[in-house]
């Protein structure tokens, strides 16, 4: 990321295609007016701390969070030296408003931000201004760069953001939530004009993999940054086929402005950047913290912060339902399933580039309608990069040259907004608790799972056909405990997605574990498997899938320690009724230097209430000569 940055200037007529960082030259400078009497600003030097330890004001929780010390922590998230004043400011509140206040006394500039402290922390200027009064011995700077910057964005509403999550990038694969910030000319339904404030890693990693164990250890930085919405806008509603809700915020005026001041505050901050806790949203909700201190989520994301989990803290700040704004894969799916099977194919056609335009023969709505969509259809392949831009220029041009010949309404009716909002689904920590049979004897299970959603969790607010399971933590034993089993699922993660005319995604799976699966194995096995597959028919109603898989597994009962095995994994996934889903799955896993696998399993789940869930899973697998039954019943809750 870069500095905060303010890309095109307000107006109605289209945005500028180019940013312009907000220290941009051009921009009008600090005005510095006389300084005031020396032993005035001596006494003020002397006297401002001395109140503010009287009024306790360096363990306000107001203070704390503009220092971004939150949740109960003793340290700053905040890793760059200019944010601070004092030696130790990162982690001594207290030094760090003695060393605010004298610096506000210093007209002179500080590096790297060349202002003086007044312009650059101007939202701590405001509140300890607030608490101790400054008098007129307080010089007050005129900060005309950033007084410029704030007339630029003029909020005149905010919004918090949530792409839906994205299984192909892995910083994204929970969701992701920014800010929308529109000025008085966005009027509904064209925010196009509106500012993004956006958190993220800085990081320039292609590989998922790579990001994910990085991001996991705190490899990165991150930082917030300030762009054009249309900009987000195109990266996740056009480009990443992400859906996006936006839920609007109860933000007065001055609470506006003090999100902004802190904005420029954070201008070129770093901070260290974290997967599963300090991410994107996390650090949202400490910067909406500033602006409304009402906002408290106590130790809630000490170990965890999860985008759908954050924007359930911020029901006092919202000022209505969430708008929503599909995708254009959506809008694209949604519009080829109303064409007609020759309408359909036709489309098809000219999109591929095997049918001219000129050559297509239909009745006026029909045309618009082939037309149209195949034009959205060869946008949305060139840019997921399935269709080179040369030839989807050509192919789009000479498309939209015909439809402008075809002045019918195509008539598509839009797609339907989800019953539930990413906020309204289940919660996403889950414990089991089951009973029944294994291996024909009676017995008992337990499971947690810190996160996050699975195949047959009810899909309200998730959307189906998508799997992520972190730290799955499972035990099973027969009444007695002679037959004792047990393990931790890393990471699970299932894409089903549907392969059909229009697009042609990929599915795959890949697990990582640790577990003690079978009996009268000395050591746990280390195991990492996954692979490639294809799914037909639609996840919410009823889909088959295949996986081609391979199956690595370290333990040293095995020869050579470690056994390698490959082969199919097919199912059929499906929802029969509302809140009842079922799968049935089949794999066979040929071992190359270790035994097969063989296993069955068909489960079921009933959605009893957005919380809770009961079970029942039925299972047979043959692994090493040994045959493995298991028929349980469980209880979910989610929490």
């Amino acid at each position: 990321m870069t500095l905060l940055t303010a890309q095109h200037a307000r107006a109605t007529g289209p945005a500028p295609a180019h940013a312009a960082d907000v220290s941009a030259e051009g921009i009008p400078g600090t005005t510095i007016p006389a300084e005031p009497p020396r032993v005035a600003a001596d006494d003020l030097a002397a006297e401002l701390p001395a109140r503010a330890r009287a009024l306790g004001l360096a363990r306000d929780p107001r203070w704390l969070a503009l220092l971004h010390i939150n949740g109960g922590d003793t340290r700053s998230d905040v890793e760059s030296r200019y944010f601070f004043l004092a030696a130790d400011g990162e982690s001594d509140p207290e030094a760090e408003l003695d060393a605010t206040l004298a610096a506000f006394l210093d007209p002179a500039d500080r590096a790297p931000r060349d202002e003086p402290a007044q312009c650059i922390f101007g939202a701590r200027f405001h509140w300890l201004d607030e608490q101790l009064h400054f008098d007129s011995r307080m010089p007050r700077l005129a900060c005309e760069r950033r007084e410029a910057w704030m007339r630029m964005l003029a909020p005149d509403r905010a919004w918090v953001v949530f792409p839906a999550a994205y299984l192909n990038n892995p910083s994204s694969m929970f969701g992701h939530t920014l800010l929308r910030l529109d000025g008085r000319e966005v009027r509904a339904g064209t925010p196009l004009l509106a500012y993004a404030v956006n958190f993220a890693a800085n990081s320039t990693d292609t590989n998922g993999a790579l990001f994910a164990v990085k991001g996991l250890f705190g490899g990165y930085s991150g930082q917030f940054s300030v762009l054009p919405y249309y900009e987000k806008i195109r990266e996740y509603a056009r480009l990443e086929s992400r859906d996006l809700w936006e839920y609007p915020l109860d933000l007065d005026a001055a609470q506006k402005r003090m999100l902004l001041l802190h904005l420029w505050e954070l201008r070129g901050a770093e901070f260290t950047y974290y997967f599963f806790t300090r991410n994107c949203s996390y650090e949202l909700l400490t910067l909406l913290k500033v602006a409304r201190p009402d906002l408290d989520w106590g130790d809630a994301f000490r170990w965890r912060a999860i985008p759908s989990d954050t924007l359930r803290v911020l029901g006092p700040l919202l000022a209505g339902p969430p708008a929503w704004r599909p995708a254009l894969a959506t809008t694209v799916g949604h519009q080829a399933a109303q064409l007609a099977p020759a309408e359909r194919m036709a489309m098809l056609d000219l999109a591929a580039g095997r049918l001219a335009p000129g050559d297509l023969r239909a009745e006026p709505t029909a045309r618009a309608r082939a037309l149209g969509l195949a034009n959205d259809l060869i946008f949305y392949r060139a840019n997921a990069g399935e269709l080179p831009r040369d030839q989807a220029i050509a192919r789009s041009q000479a498309l939209l040259r015909a439809r402008a010949e075809a002045p019918a309404p195509a008539g598509f009716t839009p797609p339907e907004r989800p019953a539930t909002s990413p906020d309204g689904g289940h919660a996403t920590r889950r414990a089991v608790v089951e009973t029944g049979w294994l291996g024909g004897r009676p017995g008992v299970g337990l499971r947690l799972r810190p996160a996050y959603h699975d195949l047959l969790d009810a899909p309200a607010g998730y959307g189906a056909g998508q799997q992520i399971g972190f730290l799955d933590l499972h035990l099973r034993t027969d009444i007695d405990g002679r037959d004792a089993r047990w393990g931790i699922d890393l990471v699970d993660i299932v894409s089903v997605a549907p392969f059909d005319a229009v697009f042609q995604p990929i599915s795959w799976r890949v697990r990582g574990a640790v577990e003690r699966a079978e009996h009268g194995r000395r050591l746990a096995s280390g195991i990492v498997e996954g692979g490639p597959g294809l799914t037909l028919g639609q996840p919410d109603r009823l889909a088959a899938y295949g996986f081609a898989m391979t199956r690595a597994e370290a333990n040293a009962d095995l020869d050579r320690n470690l056994g390698l095995a490959i082969g199919p994994v097919i199912g059929l996934l499906g929802q029969p009724l509302p809140g009842w889903l079922a799968r049935v799955e089949a794999g066979w896993l040929r071992g190359l230097d270790s035994p097969d696998l063989h296993r069955l399993a068909v489960e079921q789940r009933w959605r009893l209430a957005t919380d809770l869930a009961l079970g029942l899973r039925l299972s047979s697998g043959d692994q090493a000569g040994r045959r493995l039954r298991e028929a349980m019943l469980g209880l979910h809750a989610y929490f």
